[in-house]
């Protein structure tokens, strides 16, 4: 158990490391990344932050979740024993705030340059829609939806590569410890899903997919003592970036326990 939360606690920190330091590179006032910000910078970024953070957990043998509603999905699919579910989730919060600590002490000068400009403050950690006017329901089923086609695929490239489903001692049926997760996909392959995912849906919140991965970011902007940084906007946080996302997720396992004979 111990070795399994190492694994997320890493994959996580890396994800977070990774990822909002490309965002940081990219946007903050005076970096040597500020203005190319390219429509495909921001998802091929996070994509390959994704492959280096399944390659780094690889060794601990945790499937690479770093995202609670993987875990949660993996869960309700039946293929994840629920003595793991509460380790990897305190894992992968823990995870993305460190994360987001060091990428916050790296950028402090960058930070401090850019504390005029509020939204763009916010938008380095965590995710925000583009439109939210009129247009709740979008932004919510674009997380869901995004999340969704994060685990169904997940769960179908694992099955559809010789994962060996047994029963383990709870009765519960998994994947084989090499397959579990999506850490069995191999890293290109899931920072290519991340890439794709991000370039469908990320135009309309950023596509957080991810509880933590928004919320603990979130929370090191809300303690950054940074002038006028403006408000951490916690309710978009908690219904968008993570209530969504484990709504999909679930909906994607929903779909899996019903299609999965097809992959045996």
């Amino acid at each position: 158990m111990a070795t399994k939360f190492i694994g997320e606690l890493l994959g996580s920190f890396s994800l977070i490391a990774l990822g909002c330091g490309i965002s940081m590179n990219l946007t903050l006032d005076k970096s040597y990344g500020e203005g190319n910000k390219a429509a495909l910078s921001g998802p091929l970024g996070w994509g390959f932050a994704v492959a280096m953070s399944v390659i780094i957990s690889s060794p601990f043998d945790t499937g690479g979740h770093f995202n609670p509603a993987v875990t949660i999905a993996q869960w309700a699919a039946g293929v994840l024993d629920p003595k793991f579910v509460l380790p990897y989730i305190t894992a992968q919060f823990i995870g993305c705030f460190l994360g987001a600590l060091l990428v916050s002490f790296v950028y402090r000068g960058h930070l401090t340059a850019t504390s005029s400009d509020s939204s763009k403050l916010l938008s380095v950690f965590a995710t925000n829609a583009s439109i939210r006017k009129n247009n709740s329901i979008q932004n919510f089923s674009a997380e869901a939806i995004g999340t969704f086609f994060l685990v169904f695929i997940g769960l179908s490239m694992s099955a559809n590569h010789g994962g060996v489903i047994i029963e383990n001692s709870t009765g519960i049926p998994q994947f084989t410890h090499s397959m579990v997760g999506f850490g069995s996909l191999g890293a290109l392959p899931a920072g290519f899903m991340i890439f794709a995912i991000g370039m469908a849906y990320g135009g309309v919140t950023g596509w957080s997919l991810n509880p933590a991965r928004d919320l603990m970011p979130r929370l090191v902007h809300q303690i950054l003592p940074l002038k006028g940084k403006g408000d951490s906007d916690w309710g978009y946080g908690i219904v968008y970036a993570s209530i969504a996302p484990i709504v999909g997720g679930l909906l994607a396992a929903g779909l899996y326990v019903l299609v999965k004979g097809y992959f045996n």
